[in-house]
């Protein structure tokens, strides 16, 4: 196979994991279905890296694999107040089945978008897939409450960057330097849920304790 041939197939499994992160209303088995997806995109990149002889993208895929692929998961399942297999979606924006149907219709958009207004600025075999899964990632963070799975959206949305570079310009500098900065920005950005969620949890447990106290 070529390599925009096993891009292309890889892209397309992320964007079937990213409707089932759409269908979960768990945070544990969303962040688990995130994780895959991101080994996904760090093996494009490893593969790409390897078949152009590009360290800088192998170092890239490395670096996407340790970062979204297990630390974030890991980080954002540690970090749950309640336990973790009952922490999930309360109450959804938008219906299951209405959401799955929603986040299908963003991979035709993609594919719209790319075909009619981005083919000759960007010409790439399906290059449509980025799109696609930046418009699913920015769906996710519409349609659900929860602030961990909303955060996964916006990690989906990096995925989508980081597959347009893998797909267009594997070897270009400008990518290898936006993915580092994009993962520690995802870093910080799970750190900062972290914390908010943890002085809410402090301050409604105080208000708990001066009511029952009072």
């Amino acid at each position: 196979m070529t390599l925009q041939a096993v891009l292309s197939l890889l892209g397309f499994f992320t964007i079937v994991l990213t409707l089932f992160i759409q269908w979960q209303i768990y945070v544990t088995r969303a962040a688990a279905t995130f994780a895959a997806s991101s080994l996904l995109i760090a093996a494009a990149l490893l593969y790409a890296g390897i078949v152009d002889d590009e360290p800088l993208v192998i170092l890239l895929g490395l670096l996407t694999g340790a970062v979204r692929g297990i630390l974030i998961p890991l980080l954002v399942v540690n970090s749950l107040h309640v336990r973790p297999w009952r922490a999930r979606e309360q109450r959804p924006v938008i219906k299951t089945a209405t959401s799955i149907l929603i986040s299908l219709l963003c991979v035709l958009g993609g594919y719209g978008l790319y075909r009619f207004a981005l083919v000759q600025v960007i010409p790439a075999e399906n290059g449509f897939l980025p799109f696609s899964l930046f418009l699913q990632g920015s769906f996710l963070i519409i349609s659900k409450r929860n602030a961990f799975i909303q955060m996964i959206g916006y990690l989906v949305m990096e995925n989508a960057v980081l597959l347009l570079g893998s797909l267009v310009f594997p070897g270009l500098p400008l990518v290898i330097e936006a993915g580092v900065v994009l993962d520690l920005l995802g870093i910080v950005v799970v750190a900062r849920i972290i914390m908010q969620m943890r002085e809410t949890s402090v301050e409604e447990a105080g208000e708990r304790f001066e009511r029952l106290k009072g």
